[in-house]
């Protein structure tokens, strides 16, 4: 299974990205007991366009969080991740969509240490993202990210209502949900979104309340970054 899901990867690195518009992701993100940040881009196979076709994607993530094993006995999980994916996109007035499979490298460092747990070490597995956004009315949209890391029952889902405010600003809350077998992590919060640094990028910024398991509800704070290039 490894060595199918590393030929598929080695498939996607090899495909030829057209010169044309790409974009670049990035972002940061913390609470009480969990941290991530990550970096990607989104790029268009030849013949395609972002929002129309074929496009491939590549992202970089560090995340940490913590879980409780015996009570009283919590365990702090280190989790650096690589991913390259294949996916394509397609859009219209009412909305947009994109799915997206591919293969994503983990290694996760655990303290202490703790054999039970599958995931410690490196690995490498299957990872499917859906994402889409639909038009609600003329002031307001939906949308939703959902992943999946196949063979481990790690998931991460996002659900973002949103409406315009003046200039190019979005406002709206947020529901977001992770974790795998061993923590479960829910959040609710609001966004303000469409920042505008320079003529192209964009800042959204984030905050609410996080609860982890059985843990009280803590504060999060996060930034994202968007830039088409």
């Amino acid at each position: 299974m490894n060595r199918t899901w590393i030929g598929l990867v080695a498939c996607v690195l090899a495909l030829p990205a057209k010169a044309q518009t790409g974009v670049a992701l990035a972002g940061i993100e913390g609470a009480n007991d969990t941290h991530s940040a990550y970096l990607g881009t989104v790029l268009p196979l030849r013949g395609s366009a972002l929002g129309k076709g074929w496009v491939q994607r590549y992202w970089l993530d560090y995340t940490t969080y913590r879980y409780e094993k015996l009570p009283g006995q919590d365990i702090d999980a280190r989790v650096a991740g690589a991913e390259a994916a294949l996916g394509y996109q397609d859009s219209s007035e009412r909305g947009w969509w994109s799915a997206y499979l591919g293969g994503r490298y983990s290694n996760t460092r655990l303290s202490p240490d703790d054999v039970s747990n599958e995931d410690r070490g490196g690995d490498f597995s299957a990872k499917l993202q859906l994402e889409g956004e639909a038009v609600l009315s003329s002031k307001w949209r939906l949308n939703a990210i959902a992943s999946h890391v196949v063979g481990h029952s790690s998931y991460w889902a996002r659900l973002r209502a949103q409406t315009g405010l003046a200039g190019h600003l979005l406002i709206g809350p947020e529901v977001v949900a992770q974790g795998d077998p061993l923590y479960h992590l829910f959040k609710l919060g609001a966004y303000l979104g469409g920042i505008r640094l320079g003529d192209d990028a964009a800042l959204t910024v984030k905050l609410g309340l996080s609860k982890l398991d059985s843990d009280s509800a803590r504060a999060y704070a996060g930034i994202e970054w968007y830039k088409p290039y």
